[in-house]
């Protein structure tokens, strides 16, 4: 998420901070091998990256910083499926970089790229607060577009975002990639299991004691803790919940880091059934925590320190209970009586690894794109996401 793309176009021809206006297109040729992806690049380059492709989809991404090229940029040079024929940032120099690797062309004003007819998808990647303006362009300009988290500051911008995109028949996608994330396709498989019998509460936590002071410090970028981690963290939990949000509530903090954007949050979210989801995530915690805990009528599901654990029981083998309906407790004791209480709890240790294959992102928006398959993340279904970080925010008076 790069700091913005205004200026000029740069030529594959031109060296970097060159003063030249214009520049031809050159063919989309890898020049020199490219380091592998930051990020997590496993949840999106996929099985389709080596395939024979005939037709590829074009790219151009606007935004190479962090996430747009050493993430996106280099998977789209990875994968088959995909091809970059245009990049668009403020610095000549990211510019240079990458038409050294693949000499596409090159632009300084995203408006500039948006005219580029080859471009078929545009991924957005700049600061968070451009997101939703460049997405709703690009959609204008009769581009399908990938838009990195935060997608929008707002759930209005998200809606602006659909209705462009739906009014220029173009698919609009939000980089939730997340929802690929081990961790959580695993939790998803035990809760699918039964094992845990009804859950009620969903616990997540990401948290450290670290500093930072780069533009995520500062809300005029449209950093802070609930763009960045939040929305992972509150998408990834109401995949496990009934659609119906009925509560919303949380402390949003600024505790440790230089800047105005915070970085210290506790949530609480409750769908109409009744599960809980209970997020931490906050830079101003040095202790070690599960990253996930759900919580069942049968048992428990836990992961920490790169593994996870399953304890739960079988209810058609445990004892039925009732209450003793007297005024006293039998032989003052606790528990149940007549004891003991024995319960046939079974145990599992896990790998962080689902038992299921699943499609990669970028795998999925190729197949989505030419093959009119469904998306892994439908713009509607992010949408959810951003009105419970609108709640979130409302809730702790944070603007």
């Amino acid at each position: 998420m790069n700091r913005g793309a205004v200026g000029r176009m740069v030529s594959p021809q031109d060296p970097p901070h060159s003063s030249r206006r214009s520049g031809t297109v050159a063919e989309n040729k890898p020049a020199k091998k490219v380091a592998s992806p930051v990020g997590n690049p496993a949840f999106d380059v996929g099985g389709l990256a080596g395939a024979d492709i005939q037709n590829p989809v074009r790219c151009g991404v606007i935004g190479l910083g962090r996430i747009g090229w050493a993430h996106h940029s280099k998977i789209i040079l990875e994968h088959n499926g995909f091809e970059l024929v245009a990049v668009c940032d403020i610095e000549e120099s990211r510019i240079a970089e990458a038409q050294a690797a693949c000499n596409c062309a090159g632009y300084r004003r995203f408006e500039d790229l948006l005219k580029d007819q080859r471009v078929e998808l545009v991924v957005v990647a700049t600061q968070s607060m451009d997101h939703e303006r460049m997405s709703i362009a690009a959609s204008r300009a009769g581009k399908h577009v990938l838009v990195e988290k935060p997608s929008a500051e707002s759930v209005k911008g998200i809606d602006r975002m659909i209705a462009a995109a739906r009014k220029a028949r173009k698919l609009l996608t939000m980089h939730h990639n997340y929802r690929l994330n081990p961790e959580f396709l695993l939790t998803r498989e035990v809760v699918e299991s039964g094992k845990l019998g009804e859950i009620f509460r969903i616990k997540r936590t990401v948290n450290s004691f670290s500093r930072r002071n780069d533009w995520q410090t500062l809300k005029k970028y449209g950093g802070g803790m609930t763009g960045n981690w939040g929305v992972h963290l509150v998408d990834a939990g109401l995949q496990l919940m009934d659609p119906k949000i009925v509560f919303v509530w949380a402390s949003i903090r600024h505790v440790i880091n230089p800047g105005d954007a915070e970085d210290d949050i506790k949530a609480i979210i409750q769908d109409r059934k009744g599960v809980v989801l209970d997020i931490d995530m906050t830079s101003a915690d040095a202790s070690k925590r599960p990253t996930w805990i759900v919580n069942g009528t049968c048992g428990t599901f836990w992961m920490i320190d790169g593994k996870a654990y399953l304890k739960y029981f079988d209810p058609k083998k445990i004892r039925k209970l009732k209450p003793i309906d007297l005024h006293l407790a039998l032989e003052r004791k606790y528990g149940v009586q007549p004891g003991p209480d024995t319960i046939p709890w079974q145990e599992e240790t896990l790998e962080i690894k689902p038992a299921r294959a699943y499609e990669s992102y970028y795998d999925n928006l190729y197949l989505a794109l030419r093959k009119g398959k469904k998306l892994l993340v439908e713009p509607e279904s992010a949408r959810r996401t951003y009105e419970v970080l609108d709640r979130m925010k409302k809730s702790a008076g944070w603007k």
